[in-house]
């Protein structure tokens, strides 16, 4: 078994260290902190007093500094890092799945998994994951958070239930729950600094890394505090990929054009991460009151703009190198040894039927030699987009998130914990391009378009009450928690520039050919007996705007009651329940038990039942989007839609209005509470989701189509349904040890084990293909390993994280491969070189460990494929940059 070397090398680290041990640490000894085990927790549980050992649901507890000490300016990939079950793809030019990546916990998508700020539900992203590929292949359909607009200096700690939780927080809580607890410290100052980039093996240095951050904490009143996080962080374009053999093969045949290539002389596209630049920022106050009531206060700002390459349109249709032509039937389907030009690039005609002629009605064109082409200088029009060597669009997006909760809590006289609190939020990404054309607009196009802006806004008001009721006969008091919601969900699509979207003159040109002026029509070869039309790409090319604008709500109303209590010394029971109402599907019903029976002093066993769900979203009900893209095993593109399931597109093709997501979640396991501070967690579980949300299959438009409209003929039509079950089964083991050396310091060691595997028992063979259900049971390694050893000695400080990946399979990108397991390891060393400043140096992949290269479709030319492809598009579980090195520095006041 693969992974048996590292357990057994934790293993037998942890007996060699257990040696040297020489004495329990001192109290207030460099490094020195409570134990996770003794942390008190309040997500999973409304009681008071519960710690992490005590829980009857798995649960992680992560301090700000694990989060704040990873070398990563965005917060989705310092969770992939330090969660085994927690995966998000590298994701390179996958439209607006860049901007906004979509994470997976435990195989389920981001809207399958509950995040919370204080307790407090945080909202979604305004982008629904509509990109189709393996970026999204655990995500496809879905709209969840976007934690990446949290910044990590700003966290106290968060807590990870490993368990469904619906009935306990409402919808979404399938997967688990991510609760950040956010500092409160009145006073201190705390700035890092951190300067990194990749120096790969086989490419040069690149992905410049910028982090500033800043936390002060300030008294408010004389019972109050006021605490304020800011994050900055800039990095800059990796690219991981050869050029494409057609534009070699161009400048084969063109050298005089060969400089004007995209990124010349670099590839043509950039397969990589796209550059960011982010500012983050987060207040959090509160003030306690003369009666011991407190009255709070938090806010989330975040404004992060990235851009990406698109794919590169080649200009004219050029021969293939010799070397790349025996392959290019076989990879591509290409029999001519001719590498096709973009459609983009089509002549367009540009003398329109008037009444001069006969036989050429208005509206009509004539086809002659009087032809626009993008690619050609025409002086008629001197201001026209012109791109003889090709274009490649670049894809800009800017995420901004607002959220702010007020809230009022205190204890009556009697006991009666209240927390009355609103929270209002938006999320919105308006997105742009550059270098690209309308094609239907022709010489009249412009070369950079504003596409719209999507908008999510969510209003929640929460009344939670809570008491710890003393009843004789039981170990402990009884908590009853009750609790009531209101949510208001909004999601809009506003108007992108009308050029972004218009069908411009020469959309769809029906041609004449003339004599003097008789005309006839020009009938189509390929389609006997009937006109040929001259066809053009509608809309920004590469991803058309948004031409519909949609204003949709969704309002529900909740209430839940929770008990629990010790009733036995020995045995904890908890129940909830949870009735939810929605404006749009109706109501639901949910239920949880849970137990905990401590067998010893050192062993207790848990397990938990409950049902949950998630109700369909109003971005995911009318989402509307038309965007290109290549088919696989294609070269050329396509315009997908998706369109919303109330649209008479989407009707004509079958669509239904969405229902709910329904899951039953299982889960037991055990916890050892071992001598010298050893703590071992062992939980299996069972996930059943019924009624999976996801988009169609992909209708191909046929011209005679409503659609056609839009997606032309031989575009896709696309859209939301209710189309699969699927059960997902795994287990967690997690230990931890700190291990005390006398004067030679301190190691922490843990090591967390993830298996994880989903099934796909029922679903439509109309929607769901066989590509997209592998990659639901195998896109995420099925198993994940993580081993970290943390060792401190006075002043010093030495981290080293090694990381286990199991095999994965993209099979919608990759048919047939399956991308071996891989490690990699994490080195960070620290220094305090004055009284409350430390410098560091450290690592990610310190060994330059890659994903394995394509197997198939390559050109001998590049190496690469004919997109330039060499590794996965998304970069598997770990990304294909190779190694990050970078410096920080940290000073306290």
């Amino acid at each position: 078994m693969k992974l048996l070397p590292i357990i057994l090398a934790a293993s037998t680290l942890a007996a060699a260290t257990d040696i040297a041990v020489a004495q329990e640490q001192p109290a207030g000894a460099p490094g020195a902190s409570a134990a996770a085990s003794e942390e008190i927790i309040i997500t999973g549980t409304r009681r008071k007093d519960r710690t992490v050992t005590e829980s009857s649901a798995p649960i992680d507890v992560l301090s700000g500094n694990d989060l704040a000490i990873e070398p990563s300016g965005s917060m989705v990939d310092t969770l992939s890092s330090l969660v085994p079950s927690f995966i998000v793809g590298q994701n390179s030019i996958s439209d607006a799945s860049s901007f906004v990546r979509s994470p997976s916990l435990r195989g389920l998508p981001a809207d399958e998994m509950l995040v919370m700020l204080d307790g407090k539900r945080y909202n979604r992203s305004a982008l629904v994951q509509v990109f189709y590929g393996g970026e999204t292949a655990l995500a496809f359909g879905s709209q969840g958070p976007d934690v990446g607009a949290i910044p990590s200096i700003a966290v106290k700690s968060l807590e990870i239930l490993r368990d469904g939780a619906s009935a306990q927080y409402g919808s979404d809580a399938i997967a688990g729950v991510l609760n950040y607890q956010l500092r409160d410290n009145s006073s201190g100052i705390e700035l890092t600094s951190r300067l990194g980039g990749y120096f790969p093996t086989g490419y040069s240095r690149d992905g410049t890394d910028r982090q500033v951050a800043g936390n002060i904490g300030l008294p408010l009143g004389g019972q109050g505090f006021v605490n304020l996080s800011l994050e900055w962080s800039k990095y800059d374009q990796t690219v991981r990929n050869p050029t494409r053999p057609s534009a070699l093969a161009f400048a084969a045949a063109n050298p005089s054009l060969a400089s004007g290539l995209p990124h010349y002389p670099g590839p043509v596209q950039q397969w990589g991460t796209p550059p960011q630049d982010g500012f983050k920022a987060l207040i959090n106050s509160g003030v306690r009151l003369d009666n011991g009531d407190q009255l709070y206060f938090f806010s989330n700002y975040a404004n992060i703009q990235s851009n990406e390459s698109f794919n590169f349109r080649l200009p004219v249709s050029v021969p293939g190198l010799a070397q790349d032509v025996p392959f290019m039937p076989a990879n591509d389907g290409i029999t001519n040894g001719i590498w096709p030009h973009h459609g983009t690039f089509n002549n367009m005609y540009l003398t329109p039927c008037t009444s001069a002629f006969t036989g050429c009605p208005a509206g009509g064109w004539i086809q002659d030699s009087n032809t626009y082409n993008f690619g050609v200088r025409n002086s008629n029009f001197p201001n026209a987009p012109f791109y003889p060597s090709g274009f490649t669009p670049r894809f800009y997006g800017t995420t901004q998130e607002f959220f702010g909760t007020v809230g009022y809590k205190g204890v009556t006289g009697a006991g009666l914990h209240y927390d009355v609190s609103g929270s209002s939020a938006q999320n919105s990404l308006a997105e742009s391009l550059k270098s690209t054309v309308n094609p239907s607009l022709g010489p009249l196009s412009p070369t950079d378009f504003y596409a719209g802006k999507f908008v999510q806004r969510e209003s929640n008001l929460n009344i939670d009450l809570s008491y710890p009721w003393r009843l004789a006969g039981l170990a402990s008091p009884l908590s009853i928690a009750a609790g009531l919601e209101y949510r208001d969900e909004n999601y809009q699509q506003l108007l992108g520039d009308s050029a972004s979207y218009t069908a411009g003159p020469y959309a769809a040109q029906a041609l004449y050919s003339c004599s003097g002026t008789t005309c006839t029509p020009v009938m189509d070869p390929n389609n006997p007996g009937k006109q040929l039309v001259n066809t053009a790409f509608v809309g920004s090319n590469g991803y058309a705007g948004i031409g519909t604008g949609i204003d949709a709500s969704q309002i529900s109303y909740g209430g839940y009651l929770d008990l629990e209590a010790d009733v036995l010394r020995w045995l904890t029971l908890g129940v909830a329940g949870r009735y939810e109402d929605y404006s749009s599907f109706g109501s639901t019903t949910l239920g949880k038990v849970q137990a905990r029976v401590k067998a010893t002093d050192w062993l207790a066993v848990r397990a938990t039942a409950s049902t949950g769900f998630h109700a369909p979203t109003p971005g995911q009900s009318n989402v509307e989007t038309v965007s290109t893209t290549f088919l696989p095993n294609s070269t050329a593109n396509v315009q997908i839609g998706t369109y919303p399931v109330t649209s008479s597109i989407a009707r004509s093709y079958g669509a239904q209005a969405l229902r709910p997501e329904e899951s039953t979640n299982l889960a037991a396991g055990i916890v050892l509470t071992l001598p010298e501070r050893t703590l071992i967690t062992v939980d299996g579980y069972s996930i059943a989701v019924r009624h999976r949300i996801g988009i169609s299959q992909q209708f191909k438009v046929k011209a005679s189509d409503i659609a056609a409209a839009t997606v032309g003929a031989g575009g896709v039509v696309q859209y939301f349904t209710n189309a699969f079950d699927t059960r997902t089964t795994g287990l967690d083991v997690v230990g931890s040890r700190v291990f005390y050396l006398g004067s030679y310091g301190q190691l922490s060691t843990q090591l967390a084990y993830n298996y994880n595997t989903t099934s796909v028992p029922t679903y439509n063979k109309n929607v769901i293909d066989q590509a997209r259900i592998v990659n639901i049971k195998h896109y995420a390694p099925n198993s994940r390993v993580n081993l970290n050893l943390d060792y401190r000695m006075g002043p010093f400080e030495a981290l080293v994280h090694e990381n286990y990946y199991g095999t994965y399979r993209d099979e919608y990108d990759y048919a047939g491969q399956l991308f071996p397991a891989k490690f990699t390891t994490d080195l960070d060393l620290a220094y305090e070189a004055m009284k409350n400043v430390t410098v560091g140096i450290g690592g990610r992949n310190i060994f330059n460990v890659f994903p394995d290269k394509l197997a198939t479709g390559l050109y001998p030319s590049t190496g690469g494929r004919d997109d330039g492809e060499l590794y996965p598009r998304t970069g598997g579980p770990f990304g294909y940059n190779g190694a990050f090195w970078y410096a920080r520095v940290f000073v306290k006041f």
